[in-house]
């Protein structure tokens, strides 16, 4: 189950990413300068990006000039460039970085490279924009009735007017690239479903090379207080919203079982039977009298929860083993009965009330029409994932992918 994660850490910090590529020759040299180059020692370079991670970054773009020229372009998660260059006195490496689908940071590099040396070099990158990115956390059931909104962003000379965007359990703001240097006025007004206001906050920041992307976070919709910019030293600009979530036994809708593992690879050491709960709620949920029910040889047996309690958006994962990748909120559940791999039941129970329930199956049948989809017995290794966007919809089988297993991913 991989929905989006409800809190982001949006300030830059200075990291280093490293990009693997093949190389390229493009180079314009005669047939015996060439034959005369590649005779010779070549230099072994390493080279990294030092920049300012943002969200939604889209691709590196690394240009090389020397005695050959060369173009890389890579993903954000795969930052490595390690090249075998031909020496010269004048190599000229320029990069950029494209985030929010534009140009946000520069860099560039002139050094000599040496025969038969190996060299480690860092581009320092530099913001030439930023923007403004904003994810408000509503929780699956929108408990706050939050149905649109809107993000003013005014400065001395630009006026900018940004409708918030719904995903399964958050709003989002995003505006476009901001030039630099400037002090914007922000106003965040949110609706309810009739267009009547019910949250407004205003405040400023300014926007710099050091602060391109601010840190706007409202972390809870729970009551109105006042709001303060906190500029952190030479990184970013914070404004939040920390409010104490409510803490409660849960209701229905509020626990939901997103990714169910009953199949899993044998030859896979890192594999596990599994069963994820997640907490679509903005508060703390109370499991002292939860219990997972599995189908296992034509009978149900029930577990009860030992953990007392999930935060909100955390997943918890029920399972039979641990293994390399088993994460942090866990439960080796005592007796687990070793789940169907063709078909079977998931019940998950509160004080003796189902919050959810699914059948999966390879296929339908007679008394299940409609199931979550499931691996047949000569097929192992992905799990049965809810798309969190079609959480109202989890009874149809459309609602549900095949993957490999992510327990406890958010």
């Amino acid at each position: 189950m991989s929905p989006t994660k409800k809190y982001r850490t949006l300030f830059g910090s200075a990291v280093s990413l490293m990009c693997a590529a093949s190389l390229w020759n493009c180079s314009d040299q005669t047939s015996s300068e060439k034959i005369n180059a590649v005779e010779g020692v070549s230099t072994n370079v390493a080279l990294a990006l030092n920049y300012a991670e943002t969200p939604l970054l889209d691709s590196l773009v690394l240009d090389c000039y020397g005695t050959d020229t060369l173009h890389f372009v890579h993903s954000t998660d795969n930052g490595k460039f390690n090249m075998d260059l031909f020496p010269g006195d004048h190599w000229n490496f320029k990069a950029k970085i494209y985030a929010n689908g534009a140009l946000m940071q520069v860099g560039e590099l002139e050094t000599k490279l040496t025969a038969g040396t190996s060299v480690n070099l860092n581009i320092q990158m530099h913001a030439i924009v930023g923007y403004v990115y904003i994810e408000v956390p509503l929780g699956l059931n929108n408990d706050a009735g939050v149905k649109s909104g809107i993000m003013k962003l005014t400065s001395d000379k630009d006026s900018y007017s940004i409708p918030m965007e719904q995903t399964a359990s958050s709003g989002v703001f995003k505006s476009d690239m901001l030039k630099l240097g400037a002090n914007y006025d922000v106003e965040i007004i949110l609706y309810d479903a009739l267009g009547k206001e019910i949250y407004k906050l205003t405040d400023q920041f300014l926007l710099t090379e050091d602060s391109p992307v601010p840190d706007l976070t409202l972390n809870s919709l729970r009551t109105q207080v006042a709001l303060a910019v906190n500029a952190a030293s030479n990184k970013n600009v914070s404004l939040s919203l920390p409010l104490p979530a409510g803490y409660r036994k849960p209701r229905i809708d509020d626990l939901l079982i997103t990714e169910v593992f009953p199949a899993p690879d044998s030859k896979d050491s890192s594999q596990f039977e599994f069963v994820e709960i997640y907490n679509g709620s903005l508060d703390t949920l109370i499991l002292d009298d939860c219990s997972i029910g599995l189908t296992s040889s034509s009978t149900l047996k029930t577990f009860p929860l030992t953990v007392s309690e999930i935060l909100p958006n955390q997943a918890l994962v029920l399972g039979s083993s641990i293994s390399e990748k088993t994460p942090a909120l866990f439960i080796n559940t005592d007796g687990w009965a070793d789940m169907t791999g063709t078909k079977g039941a998931v019940v998950f129970k509160c004080d003796g009330i189902t919050l959810d329930t699914l059948f999966y199956a390879g296929e339908p049948d007679s008394l299940h029409t409609n199931v979550v989809p499931a691996l047949g017995s000569s097929k192992y290794g992905s799990s049965a994932q809810l798309k969190l966007d079609q959480w109202k919809n989890r009874a149809d089988s459309t609602a549900w992918t095949l993957a490999p297993p992510t327990p406890g991913e958010i």
